[in-house]
This record gives C-alpha cells, structure tokens and sequence, in this order.
C-alpha cells in the first residue's frame, strides 16, 4: 500500500472510530491495534504497548496516543493528521449531542441512552486493557501481574499508583 493510501485508511478509520469512543480514545484502543498491528503490521504489538505507555507518560489527555500512532506509522505530519481525525467527528457528535440534550432534558429516552452508555464504557476500557496485555504478556508471570493487577484494581479501593509501582518492582526483580 502506498503513502497515501496508509494515510487514508488510517485518518478514515481513525475518524469512525472517534464517533464510537465513549469513555475516550482507551476505549477504542483494541480496534486501533486491530488496525496498525493485526491487519497492517505497520506496528508490533510491543510498539503499539511502548506508544500508549508514552501517551500515558505525557501530561495530557489520552487521544495523544493517536499522535504517537499516526507519527510512528507516517510522520510528523500523519501524527497530527491523525490526532485531528480522530479528534473533530467525536467533537462535532459532543456539540450536537449537547445541544439535543438541552431541548430533550429530562425525558425518558434521555435517560435511557445516558443510561444504556455506562455498561458500554466499561466493556470498551476492559477490553482496551485486555489488548494490551495480551498483545504486550512476554510471558506467563507477565500475564499473571496483569489479572492480579486488574483484580485487585476492581476491587479495593486503593491507588492505582500502587499497582503500578508494585508491577514495576516485580518487574524489575523478574
């Protein structure tokens, strides 16, 4: 596939997934590597890991890992492109969706969407997470750090500092 064409099937892959994104770039995450890692081979699974741990790193928002993505598969130029696509349809879906949600405030299909949203954002960051564990686990330890960490994550109420830091000691020991 030449230039161009990675770049339009990028930024127009980017730009759909953007309007189903509920609950943040995160939540489209498994679909992006499907794309760049599976499908294409423009990055490994490890590259596309490294990307979103450096977008986490940054000070920012999430979605800047759709720069990292789209710079590392074309340029400077394909990482602000591609920051853009993913960027504006869910933009313009927000605004519209705002301005419905002040002429339909409390009716009952209202609440139902708002409602229905939730399960689904919490499905879409799972699976996110489960991407990238799977796509990154080098080894069976690596993988058993991840579901303890998801568990106890789940379900205590400590600070997910914790968990980082004790995944990067373990590591470190391994």
């Amino acid at each position: 596939m030449d230039t161009l064409g990675v770049a339009a099937t990028l930024l127009g892959q980017l730009a759909v997934l953007s309007l189903v994104s509920i609950g943040g770039a995160h939540a489209v995450l498994p679909d992006v590597y499907r794309l760049v890692v599976t499908e294409h081979g423009w990055m490994t699974g490890t590259e596309f890991a490294t990307a979103v741990a450096l977008s986490q790193a940054a000070p920012g928002p999430n979605v800047l890992v759709m720069t990292l993505i789209g710079q590392y598969v074309g340029g400077p130029a394909l990482g602000i492109a591609a920051l853009v696509a993913f960027c504006l349809p869910s933009s313009l879906l927000a605004y519209l969706a705002v301005r419905a949600d002040l002429k339909a405030r409390g009716t009952p299909w209202l609440r139902a969407v708002k409602e229905g949203l939730a399960p689904i954002t919490v499905g879409l960051v799972l699976a996110s997470g489960f991407i990238l564990t799977t796509g990154t686990a080098g080894s069976g330890t690596t993988l058993a750090i991840a579901m303890v960490t998801a568990f106890l994550a789940s379900t205590t109420k400590l600070n997910p500092l914790w968990f980082i830091g004790a995944g990067a000691l373990i590591g470190a020991l391994a």
